[in-house]
């Protein structure tokens, strides 16, 4: 692995879309993975979902709601969840606006 890894803006890996959500992968290491996430209005995941590791989101515009073994966080603008990811999970933008985050997920199991 390289000891200083910098994306440059508009690169990214690969790009996943998902029923209206945007993910794009900016970078991924032996140990994580950084993904910027875009949902546009009323969009969901869909159901829960669980994996080995843990992650971490931030969340840059709008809102999304984290639904979590059962609760859900509403999270806005600088908002962050950090959580493991074994816990049943999903996600959804219940707004009316478009919603913009950032995830760290180590180990690299999204994408």
């Amino acid at each position: 692995m390289e000891k200083v890894i910098v994306v440059r803006k508009g690169e990214k890996i690969k790009t996943t879309l998902l029923k209206g959500i945007k993910f794009n992968l900016l970078l991924k290491t032996d140990i994580l993975e950084a993904i910027l996430h875009t949902y546009e209005p009323e969009t969901s995941i869909g159901l829960t979902y669980k994996h080995i590791g843990q992650e971490v989101h931030i969340l840059l515009k709008g809102e999304i709601e984290y639904e979590i073994e059962n609760h859900t966080y509403l999270l806005k603008e600088g908002d962050v969840i950090c959580f493991p990811s074994m816990l049943s999970h999903t996600a959804r933008n219940p707004g009316k606006e478009k919603a913009i985050g950032f995830a760290v997920v180590s180990p690299p199991t999204f994408m």
